[in-house]
């Protein structure tokens, strides 16, 4: 046992150096005369963590202290009302185009191991616009959106480098995808790296801002696996929690401290050096904590539900509350007070935010597709009040749910199919189902729901399914109840 510690430790430390010499090489390998100056445009660190449930913070009473996430909640505006996809894929994609994810395609469930499509190449992301707008672009951890072909990469659509797994983890320590191959690439390189995927990342990111130079706006996406499938975590964070007698329970909040001392890494970086006060950190989950269900779905499956959504129903693949309501942040010092807001936010809203605080164009010339994110900043910066508007929460060939006001509609197409309205002004834990007492408003947006379909692209999940494959694939589509 000794000796296995010994050659931890000098992996760990050689790991280190590695990632100071690889940084050095970022900076110098993606070099160009483009670039603006930071001081005309701020950074942008955007941060995902993987099925963190809504109460699975500090901020809203969690089971485990997160005191890096509780600070930098403190430091800016906690948005209570904010809202994404049910599915990993589908929420990264409206991040990134500002677009409804039904208007090309990802609408339904994840793009998996096996998978053969990815985010349409006719889309503008988010790193392109900022990319060309003289920002250096990163992106590490989980990216989800295609791996298939060369094209699919993330390299190839508007990030500069990349560090972290392409597709569905697998296996936190071995870095293998969900069918057993190994899914670790720095650019496009496949490589071998020792460690669990948390710790890999926030080392990363850590050293990145380190070597970065602070005159060049940086625009870093980090998306974490952790706390998502599978359960893995390191002793030193298992030991934490050894009170804690249900071992997968342990393991959650053991996984969810390491994400929190991650985050602590890469602000602690930002401060080193003197870049914090030019930096916009974004916070949240990508979807709400997974729990079981009855059919697999590919995307986070738990044999056993140990994430806490607090007062949501179900969590994530759902389009109830607990499934796309999220704990949210945005923090930019001396630029976004520390509030908490309960205006209603949307994932696509982050596009246009960051876009426009970025100065950078969304005009017909730039922005060829239309998008359906908001600018946000004047709630966020001027305490203005969002136009009231109904969200698509998404939308597929077997239902969807639309959200307006406080009244929230779902719908179930397939058989048995289901109707149901909720207030979730009074009711955000959707216990009461009105639509018999409502018919008006099941009406009014049940035809925005309508216009929507129209509006839907084919599903790129079901047409893939159609590819032969020696794996097995989650067949169902429709309703997926929660299981006890």
């Amino acid at each position: 046992m000794n000796v296995i510690r010994t050659t931890i430790f000098l992996e760990q430390y050689l790991r280190r150096v590695v990632l100071t010499v690889t940084c050095i090489g970022f900076i110098s390998c993606i070099a160009h005369t483009g670039w603006a100056t930071a001081s005309e445009r701020p950074h942008i660190i955007y941060i995902l963590a993987n099925d963190l449930g809504w109460r699975d913070v500090g901020f809203h009473g969690g089971r485990v202290p997160t005191p890096h996430i509780d600070a930098l909640s403190n430091s800016g505006a906690r948005l209570e009302s904010f809202y994404t996809l049910p599915y990993s894929s589908s929420a990264r994609a409206a991040l990134l185009t500002g677009r409804y994810p039904y208007r090309f395609g990802l609408q339904t469930k994840s793009i998996l191991a096996w998978s053969t499509y990815g985010l349409p190449k006719d889309e503008r992301l988010l790193p392109q616009a900022l990319n060309i707008a003289g920002y250096r672009t990163a992106m590490l951890g989980s990216w989800l959106l295609g791996h298939a072909e060369r094209n699919q990469l993330p390299t190839q659509r508007g990030f500069d480098y990349f560090y972290g797994n392409l597709s569905p983890v697998g296996d936190q320590l071995k870095k293998i995808n969900t069918i057993g191959l190994t899914d670790w690439f720095e650019g496009e390189r496949q490589m071998t790296e020792f460690g669990y995927t948390t710790d890999l990342i926030g080392d990363k990111s850590e050293a990145l801002i380190d070597t970065h130079d602070s005159s060049t706006p940086l625009f870093m996406m980090i998306s974490f696996p952790s706390p998502g499938m599978p359960l893995q975590a390191p002793d030193r964070f298992s030991s934490r929690h050894s009170h804690i007698t249900d071992k997968a329970t342990q393991t959650y909040l053991a996984m969810i401290s390491q994400l929190d001392e991650a985050i602590g890494k890469i602000i602690n970086a930002l401060d080193k050096k003197q870049m914090r006060k030019d930096t916009i950190v974004v916070f949240h989950s990508d979807n709400g904590g997974a729990v079981k269900r009855k059919y697999l779905s590919g995307d986070g499956d738990t044999d056993q539900t140990v994430s806490d959504n607090g007062p949501f129903r179900s969590g994530s693949g759902s389009l109830y509350e607990g499934g796309v309501r999220v704990p949210a942040i945005i923090s930019w010092p001396g630029r976004i007070q520390p509030s908490i807001s309960t205006e209603r936010a949307h994932i696509t809203d982050m596009y246009a935010t960051l876009l426009h605080i970025a100065g950078v164009s969304l005009g017909k010339n730039d922005q060829v597709k239309p998008i359906d994110g908001i600018n946000i900043s004047p709630a966020l910066m001027k305490n203005r009040l969002l136009p009231k508007r109904a969200l698509v929460l998404n939308v597929n060939e077997f239902g969807g749910a639309v959200l307006k006001n406080n009244w929230k509609l779902i719908n179930v197409s397939t058989l048995p199919s289901q109707t149901e309205l909720y207030d979730i002004g009074n009711d955000p834990s959707e216990e009461l189902n009105v639509a018999h007492q409502h018919p008006e408003i099941v009406k009014e947006l049940s035809a925005t729901l309508l216009e929507a379909s129209w509006e839907m692209a084919p599903s790129l999940y079901l047409d893939d399914l159609s590819n032969p494959r020696n794996y097995r694939t989650p067949m169902f589509w429709g309703d997926n109840p929660q299981r006890p």
